[in-house]
């Protein structure tokens, strides 16, 4: 895991922590947008979970690759995805009230490199960020707690380009994935979200599509919370 996560975010976190220190970069912009932690993700997440099926012995459902239902989760899969879909919205609008280094890394020109990196966000960061680690310390046994932290520290480095408010961004987001995860056992949802939220602001998507999905999203995360909390209200003595 840990391996994985050099290999993949590792250029990205110096390069994000240079952005936070100094306020620029040094590097060309051309060497920031083909970081080669982004060409070879794909491939590093898929190894990454190989190896954790044949050396360490964990199931497609330890991977969050199949359904292990535990507790049911409003509206299923789809609704945990709203949910988190909701957390990193939290997280990002809440991030945004801190100030920043001011640095915008290079826009990508086409809608499919816009689309190659917002895969690469889904598929590569829940993998290696998500699911791996959540698996590990689900063996392990580890509290909510730890796994929250664990989780953001992961998470924050290669987004510290915005600055230190990517602490908070980081803990909101992460916050709302340990809620949902615990409870689904299923990367998807998470793929899911994270997809969405990137593409919501991407050119390959027509500009009155990008606001109605976010608005979509957002509003059935709301929605799948309030019933969440109905469904533990009971168990937790909350309502009687």
């Amino acid at each position: 895991m840990a391996a994985g996560f050099l290999l993949a975010f590792g250029l990205a976190s110096a390069v994000a922590v240079q952005i936070l220190l100094t306020g620029h970069l040094d590097l060309p912009d051309w060497a920031v947008q083909y970081l080669p932690g982004m060409k070879a993700g794909f491939l590093i997440a898929a190894a990454s979970m190989l190896l954790a099926h044949r050396w360490l012995g964990y199931s497609a459902g330890d991977l969050g690759l199949a359904a292990r239902p535990r507790n049911g989760f409003p509206y299923g899969g789809l609704g945990a995805a709203a949910v988190a879909y909701l957390g990193m919205w939290i997280g990002f609008e809440v991030m945004r009230l801190f100030p920043s280094p001011g640095y915008a890394p290079p826009g990508r020109t086409s809608a499919g490199e816009q689309l190659l990196a917002n895969l690469h966000g889904a598929l590569v960061e829940e993998t290696l960020l998500l699911a791996l680690p959540m698996a590990v310390m689900t063996r392990l046994r580890w509290s909510w707690q730890a796994q929250l932290t664990v989780l953001v520290a992961l998470r924050v480095p290669f987004h510290l380009y915005y600055g230190y408010g990517a602490l908070a961004l980081g803990l909101i987001w992460m916050s709302g994935y340990v809620l949902v995860y615990r409870r689904t056992r299923l990367v998807w949802p998470f793929m899911l979200a994270h997809f969405a939220y990137n593409s919501a602001h991407a050119d390959y998507l027509p500009p009155g599509v990008r606001p109605l999905l976010g608005l979509t999203l957002c509003v059935g995360g709301v929605v799948a919370v309030i019933r969440l909390i109905r469904q533990l209200g009971p168990r937790s003595g909350v309502s009687r």
